[in-house]
């Protein structure tokens, strides 16, 4: 893989003709594997410290990069293999290679039973991506282009750290606000004392930090760098101010792991005179880091508990499906029905979503059943093993210092363990920051193991396989004639494809951008030229070589697997403009600027027909303005001839929540909601009837999310409401009841001030006063002044002639009258 030439010979075969060395560069092959060689590890520095705070989700930048600069790497080696006529991996390499691919097939019949294939989409493409990328890696890098990948990731991490660090200096040292302090960009402070650096939340920065160590330590024990040294401190520190309690688990085994290693393979010392002192400070640093967790576990408890409720939840849901699994992608849509009541205390809201298992292990069973969890356990066994195994080969017995390989393998391979010990708490890897490096670590300790420097030049490769396709003209060779004829138009339109598309990215992300004098702040306009400056990197350089290439070869399979990929980079296109348009759509909503808020929803849905958040905000919208005049607005998304009232539209839109995700959050509370608008449309307008089926179509919604959450107020309120206007008083009291009661919560009682004092005027407009009285006090025995409380008593004691009790009342509970000017005020304390 060195030699200048490119390779397309096997050990044992006759050479066939390759370009000569002084037109190398020229050859389509080659210029397809030099843009993969620079393009995928500069993807990755660009994925781990890009963010981008113009979208709705700051992360989604990351996403992008994946989808839009994954197709293309995808695209590159696709042409890279057809224009070589070979296939890349031999018999052997695929008989140690079968877990990667074993684990991409299951992500694929995974993703065909899932049962709402576009809430999982985003999950299946990740996995076609992060595979597709391993295989990369093991065919085109050797141990040279490794080494470039190792120095793009230092280079990485030295971004990420650095950025981490002044996240910590402008926390400390400076005050909160916009453009107050050392970070420039309006996210600052987002997690308070803990900082999250590029990757948007601390767990993800974590997580990178624990998988990044290993790397950078082997670098500096291969290099003897002393620039490194202070990198590898501040990956340290920045771990420790992220405050990740799982993280922290998963550095502590991973240094283990590491400093076992190293002693055994690199020092040439006996193991057992090693672990008469190695267990004693393996045992002090266990009992170190147990004391540093349960100090922050005390401080907050709460994402312990959020853990082991969901894991509860999850093995729920395994059992389910445990042999095929429910699907990749699924349990952000299967999960809601599973959740404990107890997650909505500890979040203290009812309208999050969890998205996923805070364990990688448990949802990978839940995806994919116990066979496709099997081939993740294989895959990770075989990864270890060739790393152990190379490990032994290379460097046991060896009286000279260990070869470079020796060193990129131990630092890869501990950051692939060190990374699956942190995801036993965490599912960092189910995000794109993390996700990555599940395609990158194992398949570099695959590549580095497999052969040794003098296997790839004498013995059949990796890169060289047997010969397909033989009967196409090679790409050398100028096409003539006919064949010319057809392909010269092709290549023509695959360049304007290209420049098609250059322009419609370029034109739609000034649209979205602005110009830079729209940029209030130096953090935005530091943003507007990193943006920009990125943007055109990366467009123009990979526009470049596609150019290059189309031009060069002499088969029409080339340009037309280019134009093929245009379009799913268009559509990933749209998907980024789809979250820029979505936080739009939320600014004008909270202002109340219904139109413009609306017009950004209907773009929204359509770049990207999954976007579910979308569809329910537009509901909620069309719910909370609640317009019953039927008009044909098309920007409200009305087709013609089909005039809406604002009930229709709304209904519309939650239907196609239901249709992606049927319990999307609080979708089926925010139905209920709407058809008791509706009744009450009904009552005003006199028709009882009509007010009597909303009123059961409300009830109908709201149990269904008390079905699935049955601790919030509002819910129960709601339901007792439409019980009490049909003087359905039993069933009204009965609502309340429950909710104090909490008999599904398992934590405790719902005692609340607001939910007595509902109780009692439930029971007063039944003329159970008694009861009424006892649920009033009840409401001031938790908060004495409540003011409801207080005023429905004292008009209960009025009412009922209590005289007595309403002068008890007044001197235990109510103000003294307002004291003269000068004096102090004063309140009776109470009594109770």
């Amino acid at each position: 893989e060195s030699h200048p030439r490119l390779v397309l010979l096997r050990a044992d075969s006759k050479p066939t003709r390759a370009p000569p060395v002084t037109e190398f560069s020229r050859h389509p092959a080659s210029l397809a594997r030099k843009a993969i060689l620079w393009w995928l590890p500069l993807l990755y520095l660009l994925i781990s410290d890009s963010f981008y705070l113009r979208t709705y989700d700051s992360a989604m930048v990351k996403i992008t990069l994946l989808q839009m600069g994954g197709a293309a790497v995808v695209c590159l080696w696709a042409i890279l293999l057809w224009e070589r006529r070979r296939f890349p991996f031999d018999q052997k390499a695929l008989v140690l290679l079968a877990p990667f691919f074993l684990y991409l097939l299951s992500g694929i019949v995974s993703f065909s039973h899932a049962p709402y294939p576009g809430s999982s989409a985003d999950d299946f493409l990740r996995r076609v991506f992060y595979m597709s990328f391993s295989m990369i890696v093991v065919s085109e890098f050797d141990e040279a282009r490794v080494e470039w990948f190792s120095r793009v990731l230092t280079w990485t991490a030295a971004i990420a750290v650095l950025y981490g660090f002044i996240q910590y200096l402008d926390e400390a040292f400076f005050p909160p606000g916009t453009n107050m302090g050392l970070d420039p960009f309006v996210w600052r402070g987002a997690f308070g004392s803990r900082i999250f650096s590029t990757f948007g939340n601390p767990n993800f920065f974590a997580n990178f930090l624990v998988l990044i160590f290993p790397i950078v330590l082997t670098r500096y024990l291969k290099t003897r760098s002393v620039a490194l040294l202070p990198l590898l401190a501040l990956v340290v520190f920045d771990l420790y101010r992220t405050e990740t309690k799982g993280a922290w688990i998963g550095f502590v085994i991973s240094a283990f792991i590491f400093i076992v290693l190293y002693i055994f393979f690199f020092s040439g010392l006996l193991l057992k005179k090693v672990l008469r002192w190695l267990l004693p400070m393996g045992g002090v640093a266990l009992v170190g880091i147990s004391a540093l967790l349960f100090y922050y576990v005390t401080r907050r408890r709460s994402s312990v508990d959020f853990r082991v409720f969901t894991w509860l939840a999850t093995w729920e849901m395994i059992e389910t499906h445990p042999w095929i699994g429910t699907g990749i992608g699924s349990f952000k849509v299967i999960y809601p029905a599973f959740r404990r009541p107890a997650i909505f205390h500890i979040e203290a809201k009812h309208n999050t979503e969890t998205d996923h298992s805070e364990n990688e292990y448990l949802e990978v069973w839940f995806d994919e059943g116990v066979v496709g969890f099997g081939i993740f356990l294989w895959l990770i066994l075989t990864v270890t093993g060739l790393g152990f195994s190379a490990l032994r080969r290379l460097c046991v017995g060896e009286a000279a210092r260990p070869p470079p390989r020796a060193y990129d393998i131990l630092g890869y391979l501990v950051a692939f363990l060190g990374m699956l010990a942190h995801n036993l708490f965490d599912v960092s890897l189910r995000f794109v920051s993390s996700g990555v490096y599940l395609a990158l670590l194992p398949a570099v300790v695959a590549r580095l193991s497999y052969f040794h420097p003098l296997q790839e030049a004498k013995e059949p490769g990796l890169n060289q396989g047997p010969a397909l396709n033989q009967g196409v003209p090679p790409s050398d060779s100028g096409p003539s004639g006919l064949y010319a004829a057809f392909l010269w138009p092709l290549k023509l339109l695959c360049g304007l494809g290209l420049l098609y598309f250059l322009y419609q990215v370029f034109v739609q992300f000034a649209a979205l951008q602005g110009g830079f004098q729209s940029a209030a702040y130096g953090g935005e306009r530091l943003q507007w030229v990193i943006s920009w400056t990125v943007l055109l990197g990366c467009c123009v350089g990979l526009g470049g070589f596609f150019g290059m290439i189309a031009y060069r070869t002499s088969s029409w399979i080339t340009p037309a697997l280019i134009l093929a990929m245009l379009y799913p980079l268009l559509f990933f296109w749209g998907f980024f403009r789809a979250d820029i348009h979505h936080n739009m759509a939320i600014f004008y909503s909270k202002r109340g600027e219904w139109d413009l808020a609306l017009e950004n929803y209907l773009k929204v849905n359509r770049l990207n027909p999954y976007f579910i958040m979308a569809f329910y905000f537009k509901g909620n919208v069309f719910n909370d303005r609640f317009q019953m005049e039927r008009q044909e607005r098309f920007q409200w998304g009305d087709s013609t001839g089909k005039p809406r009232n604002d009930f229709e539209r709304a209904l519309d839109a939650y239907a196609e929540v239901r249709r992606i995700a049927p319990n999307y959050v609080q979708m089926h509370h925010q139905v209920g909601t709407l058809y008791l608008r509706r009744a009450n449309y009904e009552i005003n307008q006199k028709n009882m009837e009509g007010a009597e089926k909303y009123w059961k179509e409300a009830l109908r919604f709201y149990q269904l999310y008390r079905n699935l959450d049955p601790v919030f107020f509002l819910n129960y309120q709601r339901m007792a409401q439409a019980y009490a206007v049909r003087k359905h008083w039993d069933q009204a009291e009965k609502m309340y009841l429950d909710f104090i009661q909490a008999e599904r919560c398992h934590v405790h009682r719902h005692e609340t001030p607001e939910a007595y004092t509902l109780l009692g005027n439930i029971r007063a407009m039944r003329q159970n006063f008694r009861g009424a009285e006892e649920a009033y006090r009840l409401a001031l025995g938790l908060d004495p002044q409540y003011g409801e409380a207080l005023k429905n008593l004292a008009a209960l004691y009025h009412q009922t002639g209590a005289q007595e009790k309403l002068r008890s009342l007044k001197e235990s509970y109510l103000p003294k009258p307002q004291p003269a000017r000068g004096s102090s005020y004063e309140l009776v304390p109470s009594r109770l």
